[in-house]
Parts: structure tokens; sequence; C-alpha cells
């Protein structure tokens, strides 16, 4: 039986320390750490400490979402690319800090100049994640990579994990957005069962909401076009429920997490 968790963002930007607090008080037993600020404020050795003993005290496994907006570990500029991994490695110490399971990252992003090197791009970034990764090992967290819908992301396919994890030569597993998913599902021809099938040892992670894209201003479909959403998470669930270790709940306030809550009892998958 997979672990409920929820995303820290039906909190944000409010304390992350009250989202700590709520989530345990509707009954979740992980939560997905936002990193952002001024949700998770980074400048505070004392709120980090804080952070720790609140886990501690409401007996909250934790995992920590880094944002991927403004960071590449696949940029061809040296700085953006440094910048990148210097960020990484600072919300990784962070994870250490306050006793996070798992910490998800966005691998990397591939524009022009990257398109152009691909494969001197490609071999950088897998240069500068793995001492991020035997890192992360070392110190007993499990690092994920987000699937994104777009089409100059590392990871767009399940698959996708597979090479990634194999170019590094250390596993990294995959923190499944269904919402990304059926982006991609739709826009393309795609051999769900085979991709699923393939990537399953690598999906311990789910991150599951209603909204269809619940990385922006967040709105629901309707209609037939809800069904057909809520049809394919439904699929999508069943079928990696024997291996998910964890299903993380986004949403944008507490009615969005107890609706969603809701309908993942009555259909049975917790």
């Amino acid at each position: 039986m997979p672990v409920l968790g929820v995303c820290s963002i039906f909190m944000y930007p409010k304390s992350l320390l009250r989202a700590i607090k709520y989530a345990a008080e509707m009954g979740f037993r992980h939560i997905n750490i936002f990193a952002f600020p001024p949700h998770f404020k980074e400048d505070s050795d004392r709120f980090v400490e804080k952070v720790r003993e609140v886990l501690f005290e409401y007996g909250l496994d934790c995992s920590l979402k880094i944002q991927g907006y403004t960071i590449n570990p696949a940029a061809t500029n040296p700085n953006l690319r440094r910048k990148s991994i210097e960020e990484i490695e600072y919300w990784l110490s962070v994870a250490e800090k306050i006793g996070c399971s798992s910490v998800i990252i966005r691998a990397g992003m591939f524009f022009y100049s990257e398109r152009v090197f691909k494969a001197r791009a490609y071999q950088t970034m897998i240069e500068s994640l793995r001492p991020i990764i035997e890192r992360a090992h070392s110190a007993g967290i499990k690092m994920f990579a987000e699937n994104y819908p777009y089409p100059f992301d590392v990871t767009i396919l399940p698959t996708d994990i597979i090479k990634l994890s194999r170019a590094l030569k250390q596993r990294i597993y995959l923190a499944l957005n269904i919402a990304h998913l059926y982006d991609v599902y739709k826009a393309r021809k795609l051999n769900l069962d085979a991709e699923l099938k393939a990537a399953k040892p690598y999906i311990q992670m789910v991150y599951f909401s209603e909204y269809m894209n619940p990385w922006d201003y967040p709105h629901k479909l309707n209609g037939e076009n809800f069904r057909n959403y809520t049809e394919f998470m439904l699929s999508i669930l069943k079928k990696l429920k024997r291996t998910i270790g964890t299903i993380l709940i986004v949403g944008f306030s507490p009615e969005d997490i107890e609706n969603a809550k809701k309908f993942l009892m009555s259909n049975e998958i917790i």
C-alpha cells in the first residue's frame, strides 16, 4: 500500500511549519516540501532546525522538491551550470539537515545551444550530476528526477529515466507527474503500457493532482475532458499501485487536498 503524502504548496506562500502541522492533522505521513522562499526561509539556519524539530514532533517523513525554473545542470553556459549545481548541492545539504528521505530535481533542459552540442551537453550534465547523486546515496537520500512535458526537457517520457540512470552509473528514480505525462500522452502516439512496464522499477513516487498543470496557475478541466483525465490518472495509479512507494497530492488549498484524498480512497487507490 503506498504512503500518502501531500505537497506543501497547498499552504504556499504561508509558513512551511504550518503546512507540516496541517498535513499531520489531516492524517498524512509524508510531506513533499516545495523549497522556495518565502515558503521556505532558505537564509535561516534556525528555521531549518525548526523544520526538523516539527517534522520529528509530528512523525512525518519528508522529501524536498527543488524548484526547476531557474536552474539547468545541462546548460552550456558555464556560469548558469555552476550556479545550478551549487543550488542543488545547497538544497541537498538542507535535506540532510532536516532528515528528508529523498530529493526531487529537474534533471536538465536542452535549449538551442544545448541542442546544437547535444552529445557534449548531455555528457556535461552527467558529469555535473554524478557527484551529487553519489553524495545523496552516501547520505541515504534517494534522488528523483521529475518528468516534464516540454520538448526541451531531458526527462519527458518515463523511459528517459532509464537512460539517465545508466549514464550516471547510479540509480536515480522517477517522480512521475501524472498531469505532465497526460500532456505528452495527448500530444504524441505514446505506447503507455510499454513505457510504464520498462520504467516501473524506477517509479517509486507519483505526483497526483486534479489540476492539469499543478505547478502553474491552477485550473481544472471540466466535463468530458475532466473525465478523460481522471480515467487516465486512475489507469496509471492502478498499473503502478503495487510498486509506488509514495503518492503525493498536489493542490492549492486544504479543500483541494481533502477532495483529492477522497477521490483516491473512493477508487480504492489507498
